[in-house]
């Protein structure tokens, strides 16, 4: 696993039919490149694409990852 790859993985959110958003997820690594394990570092519910790419980029800002103290 890449320690220093972040990546956005976004799918439409779909446990109900009423829901008209889509499920964002950070990691570190990624199966679609290879990767045999993941650490989920983030998960947010947005409205559109737009909104996750968004989310992502202000997250790579703000929390790169959680080492305050």
């Amino acid at each position: 696993m890449a320690e220093d790859r972040f990546y956005l993985t976004v799918d439409r959110e779909r446990r109900q039919p009423q829901n008209d958003g889509y499920l964002a997820v950070i990691s570190q690594g990624s199966p679609q490149h290879g990767d045999e394990e993941c650490t989920v570092l983030d998960v947010c519910v947005v409205k559109s694409m737009k909104h996750a790419k968004a989310w992502y980029r202000r997250a790579l800002i703000e929390r790169p990852w959680e080492t305050r103290s």
